[in-house]
């Protein structure tokens, strides 16, 4: 997000100055000169970088102007590449001492008749430098600076920590790393800035923030004065069964008039989202709920967590207990630090407490980002060993409760500018983030990085698929996952997205689970599953069925809705919208009387959802029988003469004879054994499903049944077990995971 500005202040500032002009006020040098001084005061220095600019060409050799221009370009948002050559000609022309050029009481910013240049030039200079990535240069003027001022100057802090940016900068481009960088593409970004990138769990809805003229032109008038662009809002993109981007819409929540209002995190069940909005730049985080396709009207999270400081960004845990978030309140290690808060066994939110200075610097901290894990926190710093700016990274929480010495992702990830908003998939190996690099579309773009193999998530499960209603028809609103630990007897609640029945669950691993699929509290489809107790990252994919359709007619498999279960990851580009002007919707305020208080208040989201699942029972999720089948390396077929399949064709076909069908779930498996013959482990894995239903068809034909009585009620694919370590012999390790399942009922 870029800074949050007073607006309506500036914005009647400039009203007025241009009004001035327009009628023929003042244009004498001193009357631009205390224009342009006034617009830095506000800090609209693109404004003020105009009139400077028209001053310089009047009088090339005044260090003053030269420097006031070239701290203009420098303090802007978008145009910092232009201050070098204004500040190299400042520091030449600026006179010894620190002293102005006409008179002996010092620099003066704010008369006219100023000639010379202060001694920060030098300092300005130094991180324009810095920015082109000239380090010698760049150490050569912070040190300029720092000695021609004393210790006691209020900037020179940031000199020396300058210099140990350029330092930390020659060392990290000793060893760049093979990150592959891409362009999230055109449809996704804009000829204007999109930035602070959210994407949800199941990889299929990317939030994010964009300064784009709306599709209905309603803010092309409405314009940030110190950017002079709209002001920020929260667009979404999601993906088609293809894997590719889809135009984006305008959330419904945006405000019509001034004010920002960005995207900051999504629940990981995609049904929360949780925004930043300006407040006359107090700037505090609220968040929305997803009703059908509507989203709620923000409400402002609890007080502790918002104060009459800046909140700026932050991430909420999978689990839902505990939040984490950027504030420069007082008593922190310095400038924006990271707190957390935890989920009370009430529902509330704990007070706040800062996560202490192994991660929090004296610096600037940012853009957290907790993965689905809930142990991996990615941010953005000035502190640590960053190169320049906000560099991004990394950081584990230990079972102690405290924190890794963070690492910096590297470069060229990291860069000599800002690089803030990361965020990542599921499994830890794509990530996203916004940057303006040379090439995009717009001044800002988002990108996303594939990272290597060893950044990959550990000790997370994550089960998401479709549930897909019948030809012609709409995902009815009933439908609900209850998910079961059957261990324990918790119950928990999801709720499939309306547009694309897209559902996604968080599973600790080491568990057996049944899953309960209902629509109007009645079971369409239930099933046992048992997350295995591995270390890496694993993914179970489910495609559900409301209305079973036949294996054996024009609705096989391949037939199907074609493209890939959630999480398929784009092409991207390597280095028309929905109508906006809904208005948000109002939630029923339920309440409860609080145990401790005595008094009535709204009941909690915890407690919403607790009296919902108070009731659930695990229904019977038995089958007839079931049939598995393990295979080698790059197997997939089934063996029509084995004598395991017959007798589970003879189930079958008894059903059939019984019942008038066989309703068939088909698991399909492959390890995480690299295959060149099939391409990726995901392509394995469904061959092996397909192939298991072209055997039955068979099976069920050769036996004189009817094969359109087969009855698909769930595909489930799966890439799961341990880390590829160059050991593919290795069947104990692997190949358990390499296997094609069929259950009948």
């Amino acid at each position: 997000m870029t800074p949050r500005y007073r607006s309506l202040l500036a914005a009647a500032f400039t009203v007025l100055s241009t009004v001035s002009m327009a009628q023929g006020g003042n244009t004498s040098f001193n009357w631009k000169f205390e224009e342009a001084s006034k617009l830095m005061e506000e800090k609209l220095y693109n404004q003020a970088a105009e009139i400077w600019k028209e001053l310089v060409t009047e009088q090339p050799e005044n260090a003053n102007l030269n420097y006031r221009l070239g701290l203009s370009y420098f303090s802007s948002f978008n145009q910092k590449a232009k201050a070098l050559p204004y500040l190299e000609k400042a520091s030449t022309l600026r006179k010894g001492g620190n002293y102005g050029g006409f008179n002996t009481a010092g620099y003066d910013p704010f008369d006219p008749r100023e000639t010379n240049a202060p001694v920060e030039v030098d300092y300005y200079l130094g991180r324009a430098y810095h920015l082109n990535e000239n380090f010698d240069k760049a150490d050569l003027f912070y040190q300029k600076f720092l000695d021609g001022v004393d210790a006691r100057h209020a900037i020179r802090p940031l000199a020396v920590r300058g210099k140990e940016q350029t330092a930390n900068a020659r060392e990290l481009r000793k060893n760049p790393l093979g990150y592959q960088v891409s362009n999230v593409g055109p449809v996704v970004n804009n000829d204007h800035p999109d930035f602070s990138p959210v994407l949800s769990v199941d990889g299929n809805a990317l939030f994010y923030t964009s300064r784009r003229v709306r599709p209905d032109s309603s803010n092309k008038s409405v314009l940030d004065p110190i950017a002079g662009m709209p002001y920020e809002n929260i667009y979404v993109s999601y993906k088609d069964r293809e894997g590719n981007w889809q135009t984006p819409e305008l959330l419904n929540i945006n405000p019509s008039g001034a004010g920002h209002l960005a995207s900051v995190n999504v629940a990981a069940d995609g049904q929360t989202l949780y925004i930043y909005r300006d407040d006359g730049g107090d700037g505090n985080i609220y968040e929305s709920k997803l009703v059908g396709e509507v989203w709620t009207d923000p409400v402002l999270m609890s007080s502790d967590i918002n104060t009459r400081s800046w909140e700026t960004h932050g991430a909420l845990t999978a689990d839902g207990n505990t939040f984490y978030f950027i504030s420069n309140r007082p008593g922190g290690q310095g400038g924006r630090d990271i707190y957390r808060v935890v989920r009370l066994p009430n529902g509330q939110w704990s007070k706040a407490q800062n996560v202490g200075n192994v991660v929090n610097t004296a610096y600037d901290e940012d853009g957290v980002f907790i993965h689905p894990n809930g142990r991996t926190m990615y941010f953005s710093s000035i502190g640590h060993n960053s190169m320049g700016g906000f560099d991004i990274f990394q950081t584990e929480q230990q079972d102690d409760g405290t924190w890794t010495p963070p690492v910096n992702l590297g470069y060229p990830l990291n860069t000599v500018d800002d690089d803030v908003f990361f965020i990542t998939t599921a499994d830890g190996r794509r990530g996203y983030f916004s940057s303006d690099q040379i090439g995009g579309f717009g001044e800002k773009d988002i990108y996303f990085v594939d990272l290597p193999s060893e950044m990959e998530a550990e000790g997370l499960a994550v089960l998401k698929g479709y549930i897909i209603p019948a030809p012609g028809e709409e995902l009815p609103p009933s439908t609900i996952l209850y998910v079961t630990d059957k261990t324990t007897g918790e119950v928990k609640t999801y709720k499939p997205r309306q547009r694309d029945g897209v559902y996604v669950a968080i599973l600790p691993p080491c568990r057996e689970y049944n899953l309960d699929y209902r629509v109007n509290d009645k079971t369409v489809h239930t099933e046992d599953i048992f997350v295995e107790c591995e270390s890496s990252y694993q993914e179970i994919n489910k495609e559900i069925y409301l209305a079973p359709v036949s294996l054996g007619g024009p609705a096989s498999i391949v037939d199907l809705p074609k493209g890939s279960p959630p999480g398929k990851k784009e092409t991207g580009v390597p280095v028309t919208p929905k109508e906006p002007g809904k208005e948000g919707i109002a939630e029923t305020v339920e309440t409860i009387k609080d145990p401790v208080t005595g008094k009535e208040r709204p009941k909690t989201d915890a407690e919403k959802e607790k009296e919902k699942v108070g009731k659930h029972v695990a229904p019977d999720a038995s089958y007839a029988d079931e049939f598995a089948k393990y295979y080698a390396y790059n197997v997939k077929d089934i063996d029509q003469g084995d004598e395991r399949w017959k007798q589970f064709i003879d189930v079958v076909v008894k059903l059939i004879a019984e019942k008038g069908e066989a309703r068939i779930v088909i698991d399909g498996s492959a390890s995480k054994v690299p295959t060149k013959t099939f391409g990726t482990n995901e392509n394995l894995s469904k061959q092996r499903m397909e192939d298991a239903r072209k055997r039955l068809v068979e099976a069920v034909q050769a036996r004189g049944s009817d094969p359109n009585k087969l009855m698909l009620e769930a595909v489930n694919h799966l890439v799961q077990g341990p880390r590829y370590q160059g050991d593919y012999q290795n069947t104990e390790k692997y190949g358990k995971f390499q296997f094609v399942k069929l259950k009948a009922r």
